[in-house]
């Protein structure tokens, strides 16, 4: 994981004559290097009347060294990377992917002489995992940017507004210096869009100012059956979080975890943890991160309703016992139970009222440019938990906790399945209005993404909005979890997984004829209970949001809904 920051400006305009470039440039600096604490490197250059400037932060977490960014080959190509490559180009065990892709790239365009933009192009398509590049090809005076096509890694962009205005691209924000209204900040850097690889070409660019976008193709895999598809969906997410848990360098001593999980013990993140159990060496714990939140909105509405309960009762209850902790709970015991030599740290991230308020700026300016009431509470929710400041019960039994802290880099999260496997209320919602064809409509954005029906995409408004939304969260959740120097991956977004469930017919990942807790993400929760899990495979959909209890934490703005935009303090 890495922050990357370019920047391209006239020479004449200098950091020096310009304080607030000179203090936006310093800013990005310090964003980007939370993301990257191992080494930070610096490199310009200079082109006629032009400057670039790249800047690179890294985690290492690939190869046996640390590898500085940007990356200058011989030719002067200039690489910054920030991503992982799981498939597609061979990366030796042991060795760095950021060098490995740069090497590619530039024998690459050794060899494709025929087309100016195949060679670069025909590398990033191969690649399967999360990524976000900046790559300069010197020989051709080419930028290359962009994210992969779920947006799994974030990359903002400024688009200059004028002559002494700058073009930049960073994977965090700031804020904008000189008392620009955090409002107006948010306008600042907007996401790339992952809808392909753009290619900024200094020559016209002087003269034109424009930029040229290509989008990079997928091919989906072949339809199975549901006995066929069970075993196939073990094999394939399997893999792929075997690619997510493979070789990361251990920090710390022994009992400190290399992956961590966000855990709420529903199906999508269970099922993570059943098959990462399987590839991490049994020696090393894993960590369950769960976070609880204090609601005083939902603690004034208990203590109104005056219920008779005993003090034994009232004792055992604790304010941090919101649906997800009990859930959790559940889902470690059944953890381990099919994997009992294993350790297993099921953090319990409590988080007090009084921190919201405190970190609160801190998660609006990392979640820039989302800006909604739900974009916070999902935020919030993902930058406590992933900081792993909690606390575990003590291995001899008791019920005594003890203070914890996860030093895990790496975080699975089980984003992707519910949109894969038909797994939201609105699914269910479109089965009971219009049958299979409703609901294969509404299932079909993903799919036809991959499978690149652009007129299929392009005459159904809501399949568009809802692939959107997947991938600007995305970039979200990637500024938020990066902010602690941890690397977010997301196994159910494989460019495999996603290809392979793409490939089956509705019916054999969900059936909406079968009540809630059975029909939705059908084949998931198959496999749940193929891998032992038999509770999990039955607990119903509940937002992070609502299951941590972020959502609503107070009475001041009773007709908020979470798409209103956050009112800034």
């Amino acid at each position: 994981m890495c922050g990357i920051l370019f920047r391209l400006r006239k020479n004449s305009n200098s950091d020096d004559g310009n304080s607030f470039h000179k203090d936006l440039w310093n800013q990005l600096i310090v964003k980007n290097t939370q993301r990257g604490p191992d080494i930070q490197y610096q490199f310009s250059e200079s082109l006629n009347n032009i400057k670039l400037d790249f800047f690179g932060a890294v985690l290492h977490l690939r190869g046996k060294s640390v590898i500085k960014q940007p990356l200058i080959d011989s030719d002067q190509n200039i690489l910054l990377w920030n991503g992982e490559i799981f498939d597609g180009l061979e990366v030796p065990f042991g060795e760095n992917d950021t060098i490995c892709l740069a090497t590619v790239l530039k024998d690459s365009e050794n060899v494709s002489e025929i087309n100016d933009n195949n060679d670069v192009l025909n590398v990033l398509q191969m690649i399967e995992g999360p990524y976000s590049i900046i790559y300069w090809q010197s020989s051709k005076r080419k930028l290359w940017f962009g994210r992969d096509c779920l947006g799994r890694r974030s990359l903002l962009w400024h688009i200059p507004s004028g002559e002494e205005d700058s073009f930049l691209l960073t994977s965090v924000g700031c804020k904008i210096p000189h008392g620009l209204e955090h409002v107006e900040a948010i306008s600042y850097f907007q996401e790339v869009p992952a809808d392909g690889i753009y290619c900024l070409d200094i020559d016209s660019m002087l003269s034109s100012g424009t930029l040229e976008s290509t989008s990079n193709p997928f091919i989906p895999a072949i339809s199975l059956e549901m006995e066929q598809a069970i075993n196939q969906m073990i094999d394939v997410l399997g893999d792929s979080v075997r690619r997510r848990v493979f070789d990361i360098p251990r920090i710390g001593g022994q009992q400190d975890a290399s992956v961590a999980i966000l855990f709420s013990g529903g199906l999508d993140c269970i099922c993570l943890a059943a098959l990462a159990d399987k590839y991490i060496p049994h020696e090393e714990p894993i960590d369950l991160l769960n976070v609880g939140f204090e609601n005083p909105r939902i603690q004034q509405t208990l203590s109104r309703k005056k219920k008779k309960t005993t003090a034994e009762s009232d004792k055992s209850k604790s304010i941090y016992d919101v649906p997800d902790r009990l859930t959790g709970r559940q889902g470690v015991e059944e953890l381990r139970k099919i994997s009992p030599n294993r350790i297993w740290n099921f953090v319990e991230v409590n988080v007090p009222y009084e921190q919201v308020g405190q970190y609160k700026g801190e998660i609006l300016e990392l979640m820039s440019p989302s800006d909604t009431i739900m974009d916070l509470s999902i935020a919030m929710a993902f930058w406590f938990a992933v900081r792993g400041h909690g606390q575990i019960a003590r291995s001899d039994g008791s019920e005594e906790m003890i203070r914890f802290e996860s030093k895990a880099k790496v975080i699975l999260i089980g984003v992707g399945a519910d949109e894969l496997l038909a797994g939201y209320s609105r699914h269910r919602e479109a089965f009971n209005q219009g049958g299979w064809e409703r609901l294969i409509q509404e299932a079909s954005a993903i799919s036809a993404y991959v499978q690149l029906d652009v007129d299929r995409i392009s005459t159904r408004n809501l399949e568009l909005t809802q692939l959107h939304r997947l991938i600007v969260n995305l970039g979200r959740d990637d500024r938020v979890i990066t902010s602690h120097s941890k690397e977010s991956r997301f196994p159910y977004l494989s460019t495999n997984v996603v290809s392979f469930i793409c490939s089956l017919p509705m019916h054999i990942k969900a059936d909406m004829r079968f009540p809630r807790g059975t029909g939705e993400k059908l084949l998931l929760r198959h496999v749940a209970r193929r891998l032992g899990l038999i509770n999990a495979s039955t607990l119903w959909k509940r937002a992070i949001q609502f299951g941590a209890k972020t959502a609503k934490m107070t009475n001041e703005r009773r007709g908020e809904k979470g798409d209103m935009k956050v009112e800034y303090e």
